[in-house]
């Protein structure tokens, strides 16, 4: 009996490895950070990998609180505050006492540094969205913008719940809260179902808790949720549980902050680098650190029913290689490919044979 059987060549063995794999455009969004200019001595098209600064623009929605009277006085959970002194119980007095609540807001769990507590649904004090500008290094080198790449970031933030109120002076509050979830989506321009960023349909376009119309229809390359531990020290204003804090006058704006950790999403553990470590000595890092200035909707002109739009900074590390997982999948697929062509060598030595 002849035997045709022949072992299969590099090039097969290589096709097969790429036809299995599949890591086609298709299969994973082509999310990619490079240089579009020299500013920092980085050649044109390098691959850019260390600390960045994501530069955004974001409309949102967000309760109002009566004026507490004297500076110094507090509602809630935390310095001077009143009622119940747990943050489920400063969610549930600010919910008692909100001047208006947040417009399009929705029913969710009340998350504490990622986790969900029980019996602790109601609605969110703040949601909104946003669109990236660019994304730069530390020294404002450009290494991604829409233009260049063709392509669209998009954010949506949503499930914060305040948790505390403390008067200051000229009709400002500090506004501290918990469980702000960041979600960014990924699409390029030239997928079949690209969708243009759209803010003026305001909190009509909200289609769910974490779903709305241009902003996140494509693929979900990052998640993030705000964390403790770095805002307030034990006894200042509302505390170390504080996850996301804001300075807001309701006729001006004003400032605030939040660090957040990756939970997920496709590219998430590129930006899962653990670069903030928490100043109270408690061991709690973030990944991600996210500053605002906002500016109260109505000047110069209303756009639909925002609170309010603002330009935010945030500030983090990417180091874009592979996950461990990845490798796996590789080895599999090739394993996978190798199997496959040897059975149909064999197939075709009985033929032959």
């Amino acid at each position: 009996m002849k035997n045709n059987m022949k072992i299969p060549s590099r090039g097969l063995m290589l096709a097969a490895l790429v036809a299995c794999v599949g890591l086609t455009p298709t299969a994973r969004a082509q999310f990619t950070m490079s240089y579009e200019d020299t500013t920092s001595g980085h050649a044109i098209g390098e691959s850019f990998s260390g600390p960045f600064r994501i530069n955004l623009q974001n409309w949102d929605n967000g309760a109002l609180y009566p004026n507490l009277g004297p500076t110094g006085t507090g509602m809630g959970y935390g310095q001077n505050g009143t009622g119940t002194q747990t943050v489920p119980g400063g969610i549930a007095t600010l919910d008692a006492n909100q001047l208006v609540g947040a417009t399009g807001a929705y029913s969710q769990p009340t998350v504490i540094n990622g986790v969900a507590q029980p019996a602790s649904n109601s609605n969110e004090d703040s949601w909104g969205i946003a669109r990236i500008v660019t994304i730069t290094d530390l020294f404002g080198a450009v290494v991604w913008s829409e233009s260049v790449k063709n392509a669209q970031l998009t954010i949506m933030f949503y499930g914060e719940k305040d948790f505390y109120v403390n008067q200051l002076a000229n009709g400002f509050q500090e506004i501290d809260g918990v469980g702000m979830h960041v979600d960014m989506y990924y699409q390029a321009k030239t997928d079949p179902g690209y969708t243009q960023y759209d803010p003026l349909g305001g909190s009509g376009n909200r289609t769910g808790a974490s779903t709305y119309n241009t902003v996140t229809d494509g693929t979900l390359i990052l998640s993030a949720v705000s964390t403790s531990d770095f805002i307030h020290d034990t006894g200042v204003l509302g505390g170390r549980a504080t996850e996301f804090a804001s300075n807001f006058n309701s006729t001006s704006g004003g400032t605030g902050q939040m660090y957040m950790s990756v939970t997920g999403g496709t590219m998430g553990y590129a930006f899962d680098q653990n670069g903030f470590v928490s100043p109270f000595g408690t061991g709690r890092t973030a990944d991600l650190f996210g500053q605002f200035t906002t500016t109260v909707n109505g000047f110069p002109t209303v756009t639909f029913d925002w609170l309010g739009r603002s330009n935010d900074p945030v500030t983090g590390g990417f180091q874009p290689v592979p996950e461990p997982s990845t490798y796996g999948l590789a080895g599999a697929a090739l394993l996978s490919g190798m199997v496959a062509l040897r059975r149909r060598s064999q197939k075709r030595a009985i033929v032959t044979a």
